[in-house]
């Protein structure tokens, strides 16, 4: 068996990747431990502040922004890599660069894991239709079965 546990270091992923040690050892599953960073150049914005002032991080060039994305995923799925190894399960980690709803689907499609586990922080109906729900859409376009931890 293998499950796919997207991570993200917030609270909500820690509790999807306790559940999945927890489902995991009994059944003696993989888990394939994912991490979806967005490029920080998507989020790029060359604003001011009401000042007429850049923004505080307008400065930092976007090559040294993505390498600090990338240091921080990485961080994040080596504690949870570490996570595993005490728990006795087996694991791998991905680290991948997208949209996440989109990356974890598609990951989801190549890695074919016998379940998707995802935490989920829990918004309401209002901040999900304001916001957009990883989880939500995750649940909706996912080619495998959708566990969501609260």
């Amino acid at each position: 068996m293998k499950f796919l546990v997207a991570i993200d270091g917030s609270t909500a992923s820690q509790h999807a990747l306790e559940k999945a040690l927890s489902l995991a050892k009994p059944s003696g599953a993989d888990l394939v431990l994912l991490n979806v960073a967005e490029h920080p150049s998507s989020a790029y914005w060359p604003g001011v502040l009401p000042t007429g002032e850049p923004l505080p991080f307008q400065n930092i060039p976007v090559a040294e922004l993505e390498e600090s994305v990338r240091a921080v995923a990485e961080a994040t799925l080596n504690e949870a890599r570490e996570y595993c190894k005490a728990a006795g399960v087996s694991c791998e980690a991905r680290l991948e660069f997208g949209s996440p709803r989109d990356t974890i689907c598609d990951v989801a499609e190549t890695e074919r894991p016998d379940i998707l586990i995802i935490g989920s922080r829990g918004l309401g109906n209002m901040q999900r239709l304001m916001l957009g729900s990883v989880s939500d859409y995750v649940i909706h376009h996912a080619p495998c079965p959708v566990l969501v931890v609260r």
